[in-house]
């Protein structure tokens, strides 16, 4: 019986790595697509992520590679053509994947099983590691950490890019263009896509919910205004992606 792990997803989207692969991966992972969402990194139960690496993800692989070393977890890479010495090379790298060449079908069985030792049968090892300790390393601001923890738990809440930028004793200037940087989108993109992250995960697990009381756990009041920005960033009605779900 195969281990289905759960597989979250950063980088360029699923959307544009080819069928074969993407079914071979569902038989042994239950991908989560979290684009720009690094927080995820700092969930204690997730010992890995998936990493789609393209140029114009560089600043947020980074990020996430940071991430991952202070956290002692690891990145799966898939990429297309070369891969630089350097990514290679990176402690945190534990195993890529070249989209470009014969899709290879045991890769997948082959990951999962690795995963699974190296994941799974040592997790008490792993736990052993707290934030604290590791936040010591200073290789990710401990400011950035705070950061997006305080998005996470404060999404029904009215969150404005000033008051942050204030905690952290930053010009609301310096602290936008930090976050980008760092990030690889704005702030105030990124609060969208933790949003609509959200409402994707309340809007399947909590069927019976009405979609505004849904709309207001996720930090928007007007249920039409949640409406339109959830169909620009998926495509889709609240209503139907519920549905489809």
């Amino acid at each position: 019986m195969n281990v289905l792990h759960s597989g979250y997803w950063l980088g360029q989207s699923t959307s544009f790595i080819y069928k074969d692969l993407i079914r071979d991966l569902e038989h042994f992972f239950d991908l989560k697509d979290y684009g720009y969402d690094v927080s995820v990194l700092s969930e204690s139960d997730i010992h890995f992520c998936f990493f789609f690496y393209q140029e114009s993800y560089q600043s947020l692989f980074l990020t996430a590679a940071k991430l991952c070393q202070n956290l002692n977890k690891g990145l799966v890479i898939f990429h297309s053509g070369n891969l630089s010495k350097e990514i290679m090379e990176l402690e945190v790298v534990f195993k890529t994947y070249d989209i470009s060449k014969t899709f290879d079908q045991g890769w997948a069985k082959q990951l999962s099983e690795q995963i699974h030792y190296q994941y799974t049968k040592h997790q008490e090892i792993l736990e052993i590691h707290q934030l604290t300790s590791m936040i010591q390393k200073q290789n990710v601001s401990k400011d950035l950490i705070e950061i997006l923890r305080y998005i996470d738990k404060n999404l029904s809440r009215t969150i404005r890019e000033e008051d942050i930028a204030e905690y952290c004793h930053y010009s609301v200037t310096y602290f936008s263009k930090f976050f980008h940087k760092t990030i690889g989108v704005s702030f105030r993109d990124y609060l969208v896509l933790k949003r609509i992250n959200l409402a994707k995960q309340l809007l399947t697990a909590e069927r019976k919910e009405k979609i505004s009381f849904i709309a207001f756990q996720c930090g928007y009041h007007d249920v039409s205004y949640f409406s339109r920005i959830f169909k620009k960033k998926t495509g889709l009605t609240p209503a139907l992606y519920r549905q489809l779900h």
